[in-house]
């Protein structure tokens, strides 16, 4: 038995959303962490999911799911603005975001990533920038990212090369003699 397909108006417009849900559907931005460990991050990520910054939107809804077996967040946000633009009237602008976010790990660093996708059609240069949003407010979150202390440093050398004693530099005060005074050198005259 063949089938046979005929093509309307009706099934060509279907076949147009399937093919913009198929282009579009989940827009996906990926950051890799270095030098933090996944706890860190995980607590940076539920707490800029739960207390999101927006500079020019204001939020009127935001429902955080927490997954903490799974490292993953889905969140629905929406948020709303009054756009005043030069020569136009204000403008009431209202949108909506579905996120998940899921802690993962780069294989080929071995650094922990974070994998922010859009659940819904939205621009895929919109989603980024929301995506940059987000990881600027954990970065800023995470704060600068520590050095190693001097002792964990000389353990690692330690390790390394154990019959060796690694010497560890010490600051004393440098003394003064005596004959030299602590005050500021007087100044010269300047010539007239």
């Amino acid at each position: 038995m063949q089938t046979c397909w005929t093509f309307g108006p009706v099934p060509f417009a279907l076949a147009g959303i399937v093919a913009v849900t198929a282009l579009g559907g989940c827009t996906t931005r990926t950051q890799v962490f270095e030098g933090y460990n996944d706890d860190q991050l995980w607590t940076a990520m539920v707490a800029t999911a739960r207390s999101p910054d927006y500079d020019d939107w204001k939020v009127s809804e935001n429902e955080v799911f927490v997954d903490d077996a799974s490292r993953r967040i889905e969140i629905y946000r929406r948020l709303k603005r009054t756009l005043v633009s030069p020569y136009s009237d204000p403008r009431k602008e209202d949108t909506e975001w579905k996120f998940q976010i899921v802690l993962a790990r780069d294989e080929e660093l071995g650094e922990p990533m974070v994998d922010f996708t859009a659940r819904q059609i939205k621009v895929p240069a919109h989603v980024w920038r929301e995506a940059d949003r987000y990881f600027l407010q954990m970065r800023t979150l995470l704060g600068p990212m520590a050095a190693k202390p001097v002792a964990e440093a000389s353990q690692e050398v330690n390790s390394d090369a154990q019959s060796e004693s690694v010497p560890q530099p010490t600051t004393q005060p440098a003394t003064q003699p005596a004959s030299e005074s602590t005050s500021a050198p007087a100044a010269e005259p300047l010539p007239e």
